[in-house]
């Protein structure tokens, strides 16, 4: 029933606002790279267990848009969320903050992002105050999650992930992140 109410939120929100984004195509010299260090929370009580060895990551980013490409594995659980840790800049107050998010999508359709962890997902960000939260994902054998920000944030450095399918979370040690505007 929560899974109803959460896609009939979102058909909502998706046709109550207007679109205000820009057409934005990663550019020629945008990175991409496969995360390599990840640390698996997994819990074991059988059918909802889900192993992060079943998704595989792809980031691509040009300093304003951002691409976060997820597939999962033949048999793989279904994501729930996806967070970002945003604070990953050595100079307080130079990082990203939620209020530099202009738009995002999740397979194409505009998506409403959180600050908040929530609570009851079992993923631990305590380590940070500052996350956007892809939640209420649909499920789907790729996910592409994209968010394009107000203004370049040249430096791209490591941040941590979380990855919550089925009953597990888990945590992404090292992922490729906005930085230092």
């Amino acid at each position: 029933m929560s899974r109803v109410f959460g896609i009939a939120a979102v058909v909502v929100f998706a046709f109550a606002c207007s679109d205000g984004s820009e057409d934005v195509t990663p550019s020629a010299d945008a990175s991409a790279r496969k995360n390599a260090k990840v640390n698996s929370n997994t819990e074991t009580n059988g059918k909802c267990e889900s192993k992060l060895e079943d998704y595989t990551l792809e980031v691509l980013n040009n300093g304003t848009f951002w691409r976060y490409t997820i597939t999962l594995a033949p048999g793989a659980k279904a994501i729930s969320h996806f967070i970002i840790n945003l604070d990953n800049c050595p100079n307080p107050g130079s990082g990203v903050a939620f209020s530099n998010v202009l738009w995002a999508k999740v397979n194409d359709v505009q998506w409403y992002l959180s600050t908040s962890e929530g609570g009851g997902t079992g993923c631990d960000v305590s380590s940070t105050n500052n996350i956007i939260k892809f939640d209420n994902l649909p499920e789907a054998q790729v996910y592409v999650l994209e968010f394009n920000l107000n203004k370049v944030f040249g430096n791209v450095l490591p941040t941590t992930a979380w990855l919550k399918a089925g009953c597990s979370c888990h945590f992404i040690e090292e992922i490729d992140g906005p930085c230092c505007g």
